[in-house]
C-alpha cells in the first residue's frame, strides 16, 4: 500500500514533519545546484532480510539458486567481498541486530550466545518499531535465545515465528507470538517450507497495513543438522526436503579448489597443521555433504523466488528494499577441514551478500557488482539510513538516554544512493569460542589476523585468493604487515563511524 494511503499514527506526526522540513530544504538545495538527485518517492522504504544458514559462495551460483538470482541479485547489487565478521553464526547475526562488532554487542562465541548480548533491548527491531515500522521475524534467531527467553518474542517484534530451542527440518518446535507449536516428520512440515509460508503471510497482512514493515527470515538451510532423509543423517550434513531432492543433484561434482586437502600446511597455524590429509573416506563424506547442501539450497531458493513473487503480488516490490546474506560460510575440504566454520580462511570469511535497492530509492541505475568490503554490521546502519531519510528521525536508542552507536555503515553510496565509502574499508573479525580466538581485518586485497596463541597469517588475496602461502614473515610485506597490524589495534576498541557519530575516546571503525 502506497505512503499517501496510509493512516499515520499521532506518535509518529513529529517525525514526519522533521522529514517534510528536511525534503523542503533539500528541494531548495537542489534548486541552488546540489548535485542530489530529486526523490522519486516520499514513501518509506520497506525491508526485508533473507539469511541463510552457513551458506559458502560455491554454491551461491545461478545453476543451483535461479530464482534467487533472477529476483535479487540480478535487479540489485552482488558485493563480491561481503564479510561475516565474524564466521560464526551468533556473534554474526549480534552484528546484524545490532550494527555492531563484538566488543560492543558482548557476543563472541554461540556459548552462551545470546545471554552475553549487551542491551537486548536496543536492538535494529527495537529502533524500527519506535519509527512506526511494522515488524517481523519468522526462523532461527540467535543461538541461545531460548535459554533466555523462553517462547517470548525477542524485543522489537510485533510477530513473531521462530524456533524453540534447536532448529531443524523437521520435528521441531517453534513458538508463535508466545505459543508453542510442533511440527513433524511430514513433508509439508518441512521447515524451509514452513518458513517461507509463514514469510508470505507476514508480507500479504502488510500489504493491508498503514506502517512500512521490517521482516527478517532466517532460514535453517542449508545449515548441518541429523536429517532422517538418506543420504544426509550425519550430523554434518544439512537437510534435503526428500530423496529425490538429492538425487536430483548426485550428478554435480565435489568443488575442488587449489586449497582443497591442502598438501604443505607447514606455514598455517597448529590447529590446521595438526589436520591429517583427507582420506579417501572422509573426501567421499564430504562430497556427499556437498549434495545434501545442493538439495537443501535447490529447496530454499523455491522458497525465496515464492516470496519475491509475494512481494510483486501485493504491490510492495517497488518499495522494498531486499538483502540476502550468509551468517557465514562453510569449508568442503579447504585446509583440510572436512567441514565447519569459524576458521579466518575466504570460504567461512567471505559469503553470499546481494542487496537489492527498487528505483525510487536510487540516484542512479543499479550498481551490478561491488568489491568493497562490506560485513553484517553495515545492514543495520542501512535500514537506519534509507528509514530516517523518509521518516525524518529514526534514533538508534532504546529510550532517550539508552544509544547504541552503530560501527557499521549504510551501503547506501554502493547501491546508488548519497555518501561517500572509504576506498580501503577495513573489516574486523574478532571471535572467542573453543579453539578460534583471533581478531583479524580484512581489506579488499589483504586479510590478516592475530591468534591469541601469538601465531600471525597474512593472506594477499589478489595473488594468492586460495590463501596457500602464509606471508606473515615474508619481509617483502613488511611494512604491509605493519600498517595492518596498525589498523586492527584501532579496530579492537573501534566505535562509531567518523562524520555520522559524535567523536569519542575510542577511534572510530574505519
Amino acid at each position: 500500500m502506497g505512503w499517501a494511503g496510509r493512516t499515520v499514527t499521532t506518535a509518529r506526526w513529529a517525525g514526519i514533519l522533521v522529514g517534510l522540513a528536511t525534503l523542503v530544504l533539500g528541494l531548495h538545495a537542489r534548486a541552488a545546484g546540489g548535485d542530489e538527485a530529486a526523490a522519486a518517492t516520499t514513501e518509506p522504504p520497506n525491508f526485508l532480510v533473507v539469511l541463510v544458514d552457513d551458506q559458502s559462495l560455491n554454491s551461491f551460483k545461478r545453476a543451483y539458486m535461479p530464482q534467487t538470482f533472477d529476483r535479487i541479485v540480478d535487479r540489485g547489487t552482488r558485493f563480491r567481498s561481503g564479510v561475516a565478521a565474524p564466521p560464526l553464526c551468533c556473534p554474526d547475526r549480534a552484528g546484524i541486530l545490532t550494527g555492531q562488532y563484538p566488543h560492543n554487542h558482548g557476543v563472541f562465541s554461540n556459548n552462551p550466545g545470546y545471554a552475553s548480548l549487551r542491551e537486548p533491548h536496543n536492538t535494529l527491531p527495537v529502533w524500527l518499531q519506535r519509527a512506526g515500522y511494522r515488524t517481523g521475524f519468522v526462523g532461527k534467531f540467535l543461538n541461545g535465545y531460548t535459554e533466555v527467553a523462553g517462547a517470548s518474542p525477542a524485543p522489537g517484534f510485533d510477530h513473531w515465528f521462530g524456533f524453540l530451542g534447536f532448529p531443524g527440518y523437521y520435528d521441531y518446535d517453534v513458538t508463535v507470538n508466545g505459543r508453542v507449536r510442533h511440527f513433524g516428520s511430514r513433508r509439508s512440515d518441512y521447515s524451509t517450507d514452513v518458513l517461507t509460508r509463514k514469510a508470505k503471510r507476514f508480507l500479504e497482512k502488510s500489504s493491508h497495513s498503514s506502517d512500512p514493515f521490517l521482516l527478517w527470515l532466517a532460514y535453517e538451510a542449508p545449515h548441518g543438522w541429523r536429517s532422517p532423509v538418506y543420504p544426509c543423517r550425519r550430523a554434518a550434513s544439512p537437510g534435503p526436503p526428500d530423496r529425490a531432492s538429492v538425487r536430483a543433484v548426485e550428478h554435480v561434482p565435489l568443488p575442488r579448489p587449489p586449497s582443497f586437502n591442502e598438501r604443505d600446511v607447514s606455514d598455517k597455524p597448529a590447529a590446521i597443521r595438526n589436520l591429517p590429509r583427507l582420506d579417501h573416506q572422509e573426501i567421499k563424506e564430504i562430497k556427499n555433504n556437498w549434495h545434501c547442501t545442493l538439495a537443501a539450497i535447490a529447496e530454499l531458493d523455491q522458497g525465496v523466488g515464492r516470496v519475491m513473487r509475494e512481494l510483486k503480488r501485493d504491490g510492495e516490490a517497488r518499495n522494498t528494499i531486499v538483502i540476502y546474506v550468509s551468517d557465514n560460510g562453510n569449508f568442503f575440504g579447504e585446509h583440510r577441514r572436512p567441514n565447519g566454520k569459524a576458521d579466518i580462511y575466504e570460504p567461512a570469511l567471505n559469503v553470499p551478500y546481494a542487496v537489492k535497492v527498487p528505483d525510487a530509492y536510487r540516484r542512479g541505475s543499479r550498481v551490478p557488482e561491488r568489491h568493497a568490503v562490506v560485513s553484517n554490521q553495515d545492514i543495520a546502519a542501512t535500514l537506519v539510513d534509507y528509514a530516517d531519510r523518509y521518516l525524518g528521525g529514526v534514533a538508534t536508542c532504546a529510550g532517550p538516554s539508552d544509544c547504541r552507536r552503530m560501527d557499521g555503515r549504510s551501503l547506501a553510496p554502493l547501491v546508488g544512493g548519497r555518501g561517500t565509502w572509504p576506498r580501503n574499508r577495513g573489516v574486523l573479525a574478532e571471535i572467542a569460542s573453543g579453539d578460534h580466538r583471533y581478531e583479524a581485518i580484512r581489506i579488499p586485497r589483504y586479510v590478516y589476523s592475530e591468534l591469541a596463541t601469538g601465531y600471525r597469517e597474512l593472506y594477499d588475496l589478489r595473488t594468492d585468493p586460495y590463501e596457500l602461502d602464509n606471508r606473515a614473515r615474508d619481509p617483502d610485506l613488511a611494512t604491509t604487515q605493519r600498517t595492518l597490524a596498525a589498523r586492527l589495534a584501532l579496530l579492537r576498541s573501534c566505535s562509531g563511524v567518523q562524520g555520522r557519530d559524535a567523536p569519542s575516546a575510542r577511534p572510530f571503525c574505519e
